[in-house]
């Protein structure tokens, strides 16, 4: 069940808002393993403001209209290509992002989690699963738990691997977010519901790339598979479409698969497993998860 917190509204303002940061946030130096080069105004703005930013993107992710007309469909294109080149993201297994944490807490990172923006901004908290399911780490953690101290709060390193091990059981895809395609410029791990996640309704409904596949495919032991009327998990728990039945069994389209392994941890046959994609790599996350 979910609680409608009010309509949020979609204003030019905050889309031009959106345009101007997108600009602007490649700016700036870092360094260390994580390269968070955001300006620290934007870094103060962006913390405070994230999730009202996202209500335009919803909101034209989510506009059947948009998509009818020729014009305004070339128009959101073209918006999602130059949000996609500044901001964007790449998909974890479970086990990469234990890695992932592993290395953060080892370097003395901050890691914080709270509410899923997404959520925050379509107004929908659930009654049956986690909310606080955005895990943002780096300078841009001091940030939110500055900003939002009852609403984000620091992990330990067992509560944040507990944490991501719910968010799997879930059904949540690990998702990690970062600038202008640069190795290391990684802020956020978002662990995203299919049914509330903005980008993943934009990539997979509307076919606007808003994130990277990750390094792994999935794939099937047909002959160890117990059959989709026994088990079928895969099935159920895959968000992009890539289970699917064939000839009573499991079967993965490979072209669909994205890598999040949510197919694997529940398959009753164990006949599951993921491969990595040749040639694949990590983009964000490749100096925090390693080969």
């Amino acid at each position: 069940m979910k609680r409608r917190l009010g309509n949020p509204g979609v204003s030019v303002l905050r889309l031009s808002a959106l345009f101007g940061m997108t600009i602007v946030a490649h700016e700036g130096h870092g360094g260390g393993v994580l390269k968070q080069t955001m300006p620290g105004f934007l870094l103060h703005w962006m913390s405070r403001y994230e999730h009202v930013l996202l209500r335009p993107i919803n909101w034209l992710a989510r506009s059947d209209w948009a998509y009818r007309f020729e014009p305004t469909r070339r128009f959101v294109e073209w918006t999602s290509r130059r949000v996609k080149n500044i901001v964007s993201g790449e998909v974890l297994t479970l086990d990469e992002v234990h890695s992932m944490l592993d290395t953060l807490f080892d370097r003395g990172e901050t890691v914080a989690t709270g509410t899923c923006p997404c959520r925050r901004a379509r107004n929908e908290i659930s009654d049956t699963v986690p909310n606080n399911t955005d895990m943002v780490f780096g300078r841009w953690a001091d940030e939110y738990v500055r900003n939002y101290p009852g609403l984000y709060h620091r992990l330990e390193p067992d509560e944040a691997r507990e944490l991501v091990g719910e968010f799997d059981r879930c059904g949540f895809v690990h998702q990690v977010y970062g600038l202008r395609h640069a190795e290391g410029a990684a802020y956020v791990l978002c662990n995203c519901d299919r049914s509330v996640c903005i980008p993943m309704h934009a990539q997979r409904d509307r076919g606007i790339q808003a994130f990277l596949k990750g390094r792994s495919v999935a794939a099937v032991d047909t002959g160890d598979c117990v059959g989709v009327e026994e088990c079928g998990a895969c099935l159920a728990r895959c968000p992009f479409g890539a289970r699917v039945e064939r000839n009573g069994r499991g079967w993965v389209d490979a072209e669909a698969c994205f890598g999040c392994g949510l197919c694997v941890s529940t398959c009753r046959g164990e006949a599951s497993r993921l491969e990595r994609r040749e040639g694949a790599g990590l983009v964000y996350t490749r100096e925090l998860v390693g080969p």
